[in-house]
C-alpha cells in the first residue's frame, strides 16, 4: 500500500525535473449506497414466546419495525483493486450478529479487498453468502416476508476468500475458502472449502443456474462447553439455485441438502440432516404493479435448523428422531415507484408436529397459522 501512495509522488518529482507541470493526483473514487426496509405482521396464532409461527426473524406485535438499514461504500483504488464496506442496522443486523454469537443491532457483514480482472474476481474478507433465492438486502427480494429456507436453512455471511473465474460469457466457477458458515469474524481454526459452477443462458445475468458444494469444519456452538476454536463437526452441503425470465414472468428456485454429525453425540454414526425446496414466481403486470407467489418445504430430522426458532426449541430441542417438516405458501402484490416499493402478502404455514400457543389460549396446541405482512422500503 505504501508503494501505491508513493508512485504519484515520484511521478510528480520527475515532471518537475523535466520542467513540466504535474497533474493533480487522482484519489480513490468512492461510491456510496444504501437501503432501508421495514414491515409489520399479524397472525391468527401467537407462539408461547410471543413471536410469529415459523417466522423467528419477524416481530409479531402488529406494529411497524425497522428491519434493516444498510449503508455501504465501494472504493475504487488502482489497477483493478477496490474496497467494499457494508454496515447493517436494525432487526436484521441483530439477527446477523446473533448467528455469529455476537450482540448488538449493528453488524458489519461486508469488509473486503477486491481485485477485478478481465475474467477473474478475487474477494478477501467479510462477505454475504452467495447461496439462496433471497438476500439480506430486502429491497432486492420479491416477497414481503422472509422465507423458511432463508430463515432456517442457509447461512447469512462468511469470512474468507472467494475466487470467481469466467470461462466464457455463459460458464463460470467460484472457489471458496472460508472460516465456516454464519461467521462475520474469523474465529475458527477449521476451514470450509466450497466450489460453485454457474451457467448463464447466452450470457444473460437474469437467466442462470448455480450448483454449489461445501465441506468443512463448524464450531460446536450448541454444547454447554463450547468456546472459540472448538471444532469437530464436518458439515457437507449442496445448494442449487437459479432464475429464469420469460417476458413479464420471473421464476426463482432453490434446493438445499446438508448433513453434519450431532454435536451432542460426537463420534456417533447418526447424522443431522436437513433438506429444502423453494419456488418464487413473480409476474409484472405493469411498470408499477406485480404479483408474487412463494412455496417452500423444509425437512429437519433433528431440529438443528428449525431449532433456531425458540418456540420449537423449547418443545423439541436438538435431538435425533424429531423428524420435523415445515411448509409455507405466500401470495402477495407489490407496488413500486422506481427504487421504492410497498408489498402486501398473505402467508400460510404448517408444521407436522404440535406447537403450543401463548398463555392467553391456555397453551392450546396448534400446527398451522395464517399471517398478513405489509413491508416497504427504498434503496439509494
Amino acid at each position: 500500500m505504501r508503494l501505491l501512495f508513493a508512485l504519484p509522488l515520484l511521478s510528480s518529482v520527475g515532471l518537475l525535473l523535466s520542467g513540466q507541470t504535474a497533474p493533480a493526483p487522482a484519489g480513490p473514487a468512492i461510491k456510496w449506497r444504501g437501503a432501508v426496509w421495514a414491515s409489520a405482521a399479524v397472525s391468527d396464532r401467537q407462539t408461547a414466546d410471543g413471536g410469529l409461527f415459523l417466522r423467528s426473524m419477524d416481530s409479531g406485535d402488529g406494529h411497524f419495525a425497522l428491519d434493516g438499514l444498510q449503508v455501504g461504500a465501494d472504493v475504487t483504488l488502482t489497477d483493478g483493486w477496490s474496497l467494499k464496506f457494508t454496515a447493517l442496522a436494525g432487526q436484521d443486523g441483530k439477527v446477523l450478529n446473533a448467528t455469529s454469537l455476537e450482540s448488538g443491532s449493528v453488524a458489519f457483514p461486508e469488509a473486503m479487498l477486491v481485485w477485478t480482472g478481465a475474467k477473474d474476481t478475487v474477494r478477501l474478507g467479510r462477505m454475504y453468502t452467495a447461496m439462496g433465492m433471497e438476500v439480506m438486502d430486502h429491497t432486492l427480494d420479491v416477497t414481503a416476508s422472509r422465507g423458511l429456507l432463508f430463515t432456517y436453512a442457509l447461512p447469512f455471511g462468511q469470512v474468507g476468500l472467494n475466487w470467481h473465474h469466467a470461462f466464457t460469457a455463459s460458464w463460470s466457477a467460484d472457489l471458496y475458502l472460508t472460516n465456516g458458515e454464519d461467521r462475520i469474524k474469523d474465529n475458527n481454526r477449521g476451514k470450509t472449502a466450497g466450489l460453485g459452477l454457474t451457467y448463464n443462458h447466452a450470457g444473460a445475468t437474469d437467466k442462470f443456474v448455480t450448483l454449489m458444494a461445501y465441506s468443512g469444519a463448524e464450531q460446536d456452538v450448541t454444547n454447554a462447553n463450547a468456546h472459540s476454536g472448538l471444532e469437530g463437526r464436518k458439515r457437507e452441503r449442496l445448494c442449487l439455485t437459479g432464475q429464469w425470465v420469460w417476458g413479464a414472468g420471473t421464476l426463482q428456485w432453490e434446493g438445499e441438502l446438508a448433513q453434519e454429525p450431532n454435536p451432542e453425540q460426537m463420534g456417533s454414526p447418526e447424522k443431522e440432516k436437513w433438506s429444502g425446496l423453494g419456488l418464487i414466481y413473480k409476474y409484472q403486470f405493469s411498470a408499477g404493479w406485480a404479483g408474487f407467489l412463494r412455496a417452500e418445504s423444509l425437512k429437519d430430522n433433528s431440529g438443528v435448523r428449525l431449532g433456531w426458532d425458540a418456540s420449537l426449541a423449547s418443545r423439541y430441542g436438538i435431538r435425533a428422531g424429531n423428524d420435523l417438516q415445515a411448509t409455507s405458501i405466500a401470495l402477495g402484490a407489490e407496488r413500486r415507484w422506481h427504487s421504492t416499493f410497498s408489498r402486501l402478502e398473505l402467508r400460510r404455514e404448517r408444521l407436522n408436529k404440535d406447537v403450543n400457543e401463548g398463555a392467553a389460549a391456555h397453551n392450546a396446541p396448534f400446527r398451522s397459522a395464517t399471517s398478513l405482512t405489509w413491508s416497504f422500503g427504498t434503496s439509494f
